[in-house]
């Protein structure tokens, strides 16, 4: 955090290369979260650059009592919203778009259990209300602390777990229940 806040200040002195220092550390996450937010590639490619000028353009803003990375995500999170809003709609995701998890030679088995699991948890994950999608891929993409959603969201800390918890719970049971279908059981 402490180098984030000394990048911040040389940028405000006028630093370009220090900007670019950001750009290069923040961007991969930036673009995996707008994707999991807009499931649009080349939108998620685009809003990721808006978000970037917006961070430059609004850089004095910044209160360096939170954490940067935060800020970075808030913004982000809004240019998702503002976008969805134009557009008003989400894309369903292509499973070929996604980051598949690698292993070292999975049998048949195993990629075709995998690929039903992630079908189930992509289907989850889109039925979800905005807000608890936008905190679930927070959480696991982003790996952030239920303190650092509640400031990215503008919510309480409690109010987060709470939709978290109550996400997860639903989860279990819509896991079950398409499991048992996939089965056939």
């Amino acid at each position: 955090m402490d180098e984030d806040l000394k990048l911040v200040k040389e940028i405000l002195a006028g630093n370009i290369d220090s900007f670019n220092i950001i750009v290069n550390k923040y961007q991969s996450n930036i673009i995996k979260f707008v994707y999991g937010m807009i499931k649009d590639k080349e939108a998620a490619e685009d809003i990721t650059q808006e978000v970037f000028i917006t961070i430059y353009n609004k850089l004095y803003m910044y209160n360096p009592q939170y954490k940067f990375s935060n800020w970075i995500l808030q913004i982000a999170r809004n240019k998702c919203i503002d976008y969805i809003r134009k557009y008003k709609r989400v894309y369903e995701a292509n499973i070929e778009d996604i980051i598949s998890v690698s292993s070292k030679d999975p049998s048949p088995e195993e990629i075709l259990e995998f690929k039903e699991v992630k079908v189930v948890i992509e289907k989850f994950i889109n039925g979800l209300s905005d807000i608890d999608r936008q905190i679930i891929i927070l959480r696991y993409s982003e790996s952030l602390t239920f303190l650092d959603i509640s400031e990215i969201m503008n919510m309480s800390e409690s109010a987060v777990k709470r939709r978290y918890y109550k996400c997860r719970d639903k989860f279990k049971a819509f896991f079950i229940d398409k499991r048992e279908n996939i089965k056939g059981v």
